[in-house]
């Protein structure tokens, strides 16, 4: 079997217009992959730097997956939170970004969206903090079924993984 593990930590936010963030995550996988040790879910604490306004989490993250195929690498789901000044929790966006297969050390930058649907939910959002949210966030980790929404761009997660990779070479998975 290849071995899989990724070792790092979700480091922060930036650019979003809400204060008071955290962010829930989990690790999605296809078939051919399995989950051998590690957390493949959870949530960061909620935080706000009021002097940069960029909320540190440093949520660490540590996984060991075994494989025999490529397809259905691991993803992962980004939903960001935040807490209003009612004590609301609102839903802020979401990310998704491929998890590298090449071995060391790697930055990532995860680029975030919501979808805002027509006039009135827009109208919603604006004025009561109430966004649009997916039925299941699940499916997002299958790019195929993200085409046809309607969205808006919001900030970005800072994300460092490492990656220990070994005998992809023994299945034809060269890297």
């Amino acid at each position: 079997m290849a071995e899989l593990h990724i070792i790092g930590q979700i480091k922060s936010a930036k650019d979003f217009q809400a204060a008071n963030l955290f962010c829930k995550w989990s690790f999605h996988i296809g078939g051919g992959w399995k989950l051998i040790d590690g957390t493949a879910e959870g949530q960061t604490q909620e935080c706000c730097d009021f002097y940069t306004d960029i909320p540190v989490w440093d949520q660490p993250i540590d996984l060991h997956y075994t494989t025999q195929t490529l397809q259905g690498s691991p993803k992962l789901l980004l939903q960001i939170f935040c807490r209003d000044d009612h004590g609301r929790v609102l839903f802020v966006a979401y990310g998704v970004s491929s998890v590298p297969l090449t071995p060391g050390a790697h930055s990532i930058t995860c680029h975030t969206w919501k979808p805002i649907g027509n006039w009135q939910d827009r109208l919603r959002d604006k004025f009561l903090g109430i966004s649009l949210q997916l039925k299941s966030p699940n499916a997002l980790a299958n790019t195929e079924d993200r085409f046809e929404l309607l969205t808006q761009a919001m900030g970005t997660v800072n994300i460092e993984l490492h990656i220990l990779a070994r005998n992809f070479d023994k299945f034809g998975c060269r890297l």
